[in-house]
């Protein structure tokens, strides 16, 4: 693992290939969740095994989470936007990318693409929160709720030392940043800002998913996209059916 200066931010970041891998091939950015997430959960579950089919890879933790910088303010979805873009810079990947986000990293990959299409060459939304009215409401007091001990142990499937690490995390995002209160100001995207999304979009959910209602949101702004649904599988998609989510990933990597 690396550490890259992006957006006057110290980013941590997992670059992953093989010797069998091109150069040029394109690079898949994988984008995790908010506040019990970090790189390590897409590292885990889709990056590695992707990798080693011969595809160029790329986790890093968002601000504020795993061992990236944790600044006390910046944690709209537009400066998650701009820390993404400044990190490619930094990489120095102007080509276009193709991006799988998971939960938050699933808006987060719209969001991007809407603001640089260019630089977009396809998404993979796995669970993806939908941009609707009063998202980031629901998504600050979702936060406020996760606040230490107040969500469930068994819910992330962790034990031990990262368990430890995620509650500290926890603490740090909720107690000393302006996370909850940032979240609580997020506007819906406008009819306008879909437009900007042209690109495939193929979009995964479990068909117990609370989220899955809002898709049509997403249908009817997006007419390119592409669901998927996997049967009797909730919002916890990347954890509790790695495999399947494993195997639509490969067949969107080809």
């Amino acid at each position: 693992m690396t550490e890259v200066r992006a957006n006057n931010l110290t980013f941590h970041v997992q670059p992953l290939s093989t010797p069998q891998t091109s150069p040029d091939a394109p690079l898949v950015v994988f984008l995790h969740g908010l506040v019990v997430d970090n790189l390590s959960g897409l590292y885990l579950t889709l990056a590695t095994p992707a990798a080693t089919t011969g595809t160029r890879t790329l986790c890093y933790d968002l601000r504020g989470h795993g061992r990236s910088e944790r600044p006390p303010t910046g944690y709209t979805l537009d400066d998650s936007v701009t820390d993404l873009h400044a990190l490619l810079d930094a990489l120095g990947e102007h080509r276009p990318v193709r991006l799988v986000g998971n939960s938050y990293g699933g808006l987060l990959a719209l969001a991007f693409a809407a603001h640089c299409p260019d630089r977009v060459e396809r998404i993979m939304l796995i669970e993806s929160l939908v941009p609707t009215p009063g998202w980031g409401e629901r998504m600050a007091d979702t936060l406020t709720d996760a606040a230490v001990g107040a969500f469930d142990h068994n819910f992330t499937h962790m034990s031990g030392r990262k368990w430890d690490r995620t509650v500290n995390q926890v603490e740090q995002l909720i107690g000393h940043t302006t996370l909850v209160a940032d979240m609580g100001e997020q506007e819906p995207f406008s009819p306008e800002r879909y437009a900007m999304v042209s690109m495939p979009v193929l979009a995964v959910y479990g068909s117990e998913s609370e989220l899955l209602p809002e898709v049509s949101v997403l249908q009817k702004y997006l007419p390119q996209l592409e669901l998927e649904i996997l049967p009797e599988q909730s919002h916890m998609l990347l954890t509790r059916a790695t495999g399947l989510v494993r195997e639509v990933l490969a067949r969107w990597l080809r």
